[in-house]
């Protein structure tokens, strides 16, 4: 009976498979066809899309172009008044914008990808260099028509550069366009061909299909010879035997039997084999980036300097930081943060090469383990900087986490080795000491280790230490630096935060508040300002003297990024019973630009109830109209560095004229810091800023002094 079976079998399935493989053959036919079809319409709608951006592109440049024409023509004669050269300058900017999104998207396009390149550069580089000239030029209109109309004459010439462009790209356009017809309708034709030979082919298939019947049993008997091969040799935990599991799924019998019995005994060897790895992976590897731990590292360096030291080459121990990493951390969460972990890891492991070692030391730190084949220390050395150095360039951009983008940057410490004079913990720890050195030259910097920057490193945490207990100790102090107007007439005073060390004397905020900065010290001692601000500014509601006088608070970024923050200045105004609208927070760019949303939605709570906003230092950051019409100011600060060389500095008066004339148009007050002399105060008084903060009315003085002083004027 069994034999009946299989002979019919042997009869019945050619005539099954020929059957089947028609329908697939017409399948893979329709479908073909149907796909050809599809590609064509939707490379054609692309191509008439590219087409109908580049009308749209010449259509609008044109026409902001007359604009542009009409609005410094306008200047020229005056039919404008500062307020509508601002709008209109905002609205072309805007309009630029748009454009220049369009621009991209044309860049971008497959079609254009095929042209000519260097025609779509051009047109890129062309239309940036326009629409940076066309900014210039309205931007400058209201103070300097001549200037502007010299910006614009190079902005014609940009104009006229990327009208050639668009021409030669319109024709290349054209030509591709008819040329993808002419394309699409040769692949219809060799479909057929194509289905032909398919055809053929199954029909071949089928004849070979009929033969490999008689060679069924041979073949299981190869495939259990060859599944216990592998389970003698095989150590992976990718252990895959899919003729055994086909043998299983489909045979009823003893060879079934026998595939059972394979499979279980490779499932209980895999099972062996991962609990291995994992317990390797748990102890040597980071869970989250997957690279080799500290230990790991630890272990790779003894062996490395052993290397070393029996060929005499050198090996370089790179310690990499991430800049900034915390901050982002503390704004977008942990898990935005191990995002960005992941995708810096990521961007790393390209950059080396293989026998290079990659490590997860910490948080945000990472190490590198390269060997280096130079002989002499000097050329291993510029190697290791060479390397440290691409990876500085190559590391710097903007990574995409969660929908936000964070441009990141990193400090590396390097350790040269060649033997085994140290341990693998010492050569960690100098290359982190390196680490710290070049991150106080500034970030994203490459620093070897050096020997005196360790005392450097000790010195700064003592003084870590100390100032953690400087708010219990009593030791902070306010200074106050009085505000005048046009008329010498005290304003208001600018709270000024110094440390009274007992030891050290009066400690310099240029070495305590950054370091407040990064320990995160800053936010319980600018609480402490601010109450004590309050404090004094209740006092000064009960005297006729100085209870007009507004007072000004410095609020570092990471303070004002706390999510209470705005409740802790209500109850500290609630408790001390000063007036809202008397107290002035003074602001940087950084603090605003982190989470500029938010910013303003918390500034418009406090001005709502009276507290009143000022951008310090500004024109030292971004500063850009984009941002500044929409934060909730009361007034800017002139930075110093541009009132110290007014009076010899052509280009500072013309940047201070400028914040002047923004201030006026958004009708925002401007105050100036640094004013030590009479001619820097007469200049500033023609340019139109009516207040003044600096040495030449008075110093940063202690309470008692202030009160003195104020009681002379």
């Amino acid at each position: 009976m069994r034999a009946g079976k299989t002979v019919l079998l042997m009869f019945m399935l050619p005539a099954f498979l020929v059957l089947v493989l028609s329908l697939l053959i017409g399948l893979f036919s329709l479908n073909s066809l149907k796909s050809q079809y599809v590609e064509s319409s939707d490379v054609q709608e692309e191509d008439l899309q590219t087409l109908h951006h580049e009308s749209i592109f010449k259509r609008d440049i044109s026409e902001l172009h007359g604009r542009v024409v009409a609005v410094l023509d306008g200047a020229r004669k005056h039919q404008f008044t500062d307020i509508q050269l601002y709008r209109e300058h905002s609205q072309l900017v805007n309009d630029l914008a748009v454009i220049e999104q369009l621009v991209d998207s044309l860049a971008g396009s497959n079609l254009l990808r095929e042209v000519n390149h260097n025609s779509v550069q051009g047109l890129q580089q062309s239309f940036s260099a326009y629409r940076r000239l066309v900014i210039m030029a309205t931007e400058i209109a209201a103070i300097d028509p001549d200037t502007a109309d010299t910006f614009f004459a190079q902005a014609q010439d940009s104009f006229n550069e990327f009208s050639v462009f668009t021409g030669r790209i319109s024709m290349l356009l054209t030509e591709r366009t008819m040329l993808r017809e002419k394309q699409a309708r040769s692949r219809h034709e060799g479909a057929f061909v194509q289905i032909f030979i398919f055809s053929l082919l199954g029909a071949i298939l089928v004849l070979l299909m009929v033969f490999a019947i008689a060679y069924r049993i041979s073949s299981h008997v190869r495939d259990i010879a060859d599944a216990l091969s592998k389970l003698s040799y095989e150590t992976e935990t990718e252990l895959r035997l899919p003729a055994i599991e086909h043998l299983k799924n489909t045979s009823r019998g003893e060879f079934g039997r026998i595939a059972s019995a394979l499979l279980g005994f490779r499932d209980n060897m895999v099972r062996r084999i991962q609990a291995e790895q994992e317990n390797h992976r748990l102890i040597f590897y980071d869970a989250l980036t997957g690279l080799p731990n500290r230990r790991l590292l630890q272990e790779q360096l003894q062996y490395s300097a052993g290397a070393s030291s029996r060929v005499s080459n050198y090996h370089a121990l790179l310690w990499l930081d991430i800049d900034r990493f915390k901050t982002i951390n503390d704004i977008r969460g942990h898990q935005a943060g191990d995002q960005l972990l992941v995708s810096f890891a990521d961007t790393i492991r390209l950059l080396l090469k293989e026998g290079d070692m990659l490590a997860r030391v910490g948080g945000d730190e990472f190490a590198i383990l390269l060997e280096l084949p130079q002989g002499l220390k000097s050329d291993a050395a510029l190697e290791a900087e060479r390397v440290a150095l691409d990876i500085c360039s190559r590391v710097a951009k903007v990574y995409e986490v969660e929908g936000h983008s964070h441009y990141l940057t990193v400090s590396i410490g390097i350790e040269l080795f060649s033997d085994k004079t140290l341990s693998s913990e010492d050569l960690l720890n100098q290359a982190e000491v390196a680490k710290y050195q070049a991150k106080d030259a500034g970030r994203n910097r490459v620093c070897f280790y050096d020997p005196s920057i360790q005392v450097e490193i000790n010195r700064r945490a003592e003084l870590e230490n100390e100032l953690r207990s400087a708010i219990e100790r009593r030791e902070l102090r306010l200074f106050y630096q009085l505000q005048y107007d046009q008329s010498a007439r005290p304003v208001g005073a600018e709270a000024l935060l110094r440390w009274q060390h007992t030891k050290r004397g009066l400690v310099s905020p240029a070495d305590f508040i950054p370091l407040a900065e990064e320990t995160g010290l800053i936010v319980p001692m600018g609480e402490w300002v601010l109450v004590t601000a309050c404090e004094l500014l209740a006092q000064w509601q009960q005297d006729e003297l100085t209870r007009d006088l507004r007072l000004a608070v410095n609020v570092s970024a990471k303070q004002f990024l706390q999510p209470a923050f705005v409740d802790m200045v209500l109850q500290i105004l609630h408790q001390t019973g000063a007036r809202a609208d008397r107290l002035k927070l003074e602001l940087t760019e950084s603090a605003v630009l982190e989470d500029i949303e938010q910013a303003i939605q918390k500034m418009k709570l406090l001005r709502d109830q009276g507290v009143s906003f000022s951008m310090d230092d500004f024109g030292t950051g971004y500063s850009s109209l984009q941002y500044l019409k929409r934060l909730p100011l009361d007034q800017i600060k002139i930075d110093q560095s541009f009132v110290r060389d007014i009076v010899e500095d052509p280009d500072d008066a013309v940047i201070i004229q400028t914040i002047i004339t923004m201030g006026k148009a958004l009708s925002i007050e401007v105050i100036a810091e640094g004013v030590e002399t009479a001619e820097q105060r007469d200049l500033l008084l023609s340019y139109g800023c009516l207040h003044y903060q600096g040495y030449l009315f008075a110093r940063p003085l202690p309470i008692t002094e202030c009160m003195a002083l104020l009681k002379t004027e």
